[in-house]
């Protein structure tokens, strides 16, 4: 009786809580005491840890199974999952992700949540490998890889490589899946970035696929796309300048590589041109069909890319280039060109190159093919991409299809 007439009391003096329902103010009162406690004993409000969750990013273009709220904060038991994500985001992995979801399996009989995430399985590692360096990551928590690499071929989809990592109950198992695919592959190279924005930039970010572009440094908006890039599934790589057959104005680029310049220099010039390019992964040649004929210069911009574990792709300008053997003694990831898709600028052209990539891609199972960034070449690519698609051609970036030489 004291508490309720010292409540009428405020009501009167007051003038706010008039009216006001007992029942509903003792709950408020109860539920901000809970509130504080809260913050006490578990050190602030739940939602609070949610930033502490590793993105996982979908390969354009592909689907992305969100992980349910229940099981979104990263405590103990979701520490395994974390620790195997953070080791893909830097292995560059995690762009290549097709799926994720959560399943429940028995392990030393007992239900236990499983993350299941695919990926597509890029040329430069085997399952096995990328199975021992998971494993590696996994074993910081003491946790291990429970089972040998399993495989099954899936009709429509290829062979699929299963690694199940686990350390009993207190966190929650981690399935990664390995998809090397049974479709024909393209990889899509766009040279020439660096210049533009607008109508072309909007073209190429419609793709809605996997490809990757080359970005010339130091140009008007070089440094501002290859940050830009990732967010929109697009891979970034070095389109440097190097010595061809065609007359360069003295200037026109900041690198400029030259047959039989000082090999120091051309690495000084290499690593002004990558330090541009945010996000960078790779590199290929402009022009360069007179540069890439010298051995010491390709073996000496190998090493720098090596060190900054990069690869390369040799643009093929030349039949004479040497890009593949100087990769192959220095041992750094490398693949080649084999279609140029807009040596003349009209969508019959880019139409008529992308039937013989496609048809060359039946039959080896992979086409590399080099386009440029501009509008007619990305609006008409946009429509084939979008038709090979559907017809069961996959798309892969450029460090998918690179291999230890």
């Amino acid at each position: 009786m004291n508490n309720r007439r010292s409540l009428t009391a405020i009501q009167n003096e007051r003038g706010t809580l008039s009216g006001f329902p007992l029942v509903l103010l003792t709950l408020i009162l109860i539920a901000g005491v809970l509130g504080l406690l809260a913050h006490w004993f578990l050190g602030g409000p739940v939602s609070s840890n949610l930033s502490n969750v590793p993105t996982l990013i979908p390969a354009k273009g592909t689907a992305l199974i969100p992980t349910p709220a229940s099981v979104a904060v990263v405590g103990s038991d979701e520490a395994l999952w974390k620790v195997l994500n953070d080791q893909l985001q830097k292995m560059d992995m995690a762009k290549l992700q097709v799926r994720a979801e959560i399943k429940t399996d028995v392990i030393d009989g007992k239900n236990v949540a499983t993350h299941v995430e695919t990926y597509r399985l890029p040329d430069l590692y085997t399952p096995q490998q990328l199975a021992d360096v998971l494993g590696s990551a996994a074993s910081s928590l003491g946790a291990t890889l429970v089972a040998p690499v399993t495989a099954v071929d899936q009709e429509g989809v290829g062979k699929v490589y299963s690694c199940l990592y686990a350390k009993g109950p207190q966190y929650n198992a981690v399935q990664i899946d390995w998809v090397a695919t049974s479709k024909p592959r393209i990889c899509l190279i766009i040279d020439d970035g660096g210049y533009q924005k607008g109508a072309a930039l909007e073209a190429l970010y419609d793709f809605k696929v996997p490809v990757t572009c080359s970005l010339i440094p130091h140009t008007q908006y070089s440094h501002f796309l290859a940050e830009d890039f990732p967010s929109h599934g697009v891979e970034v790589m070095c389109h440097l300048p190097m010595e061809g057959h065609e007359r360069v104005p003295a200037g026109a680029y900041q690198e400029f590589l030259k047959k039989g310049m000082d090999v120091e220099t051309a690495k000084v010039e290499l690593k002004r041109g990558l330090a541009d390019l945010p996000n960078c992964k790779g590199l290929n040649n402009h022009m360069g069909s007179v540069a890439t004929t010298d051995l010491r210069l390709m073996e000496a911009v190998c090493e720098e890319l090596k060190s900054q574990n990069m690869f390369i792709i040799d643009s093929k300008t030349s039949p004479k280039a040497v890009v593949g053997k100087a990769a192959k003694l220095v041992g750094l990831p490398v693949a080649q060109r084999e279609f140029f898709l807009d040596n003349q600028k009209t969508p019959a052209t880019v139409i008529r190159q992308m039937r013989r990539t496609k048809d060359y891609a039946l039959k080896h199972g992979l086409a590399v093919a080099i386009g440029h960034f501009n509008v007619i070449t990305l609006k008409t690519l946009k429509v084939e991409v979008q038709k090979l698609e559907s017809q069961g051609f996959q798309f892969v970036y450029a460090s998918e299809v690179v291999r230890e030489p």
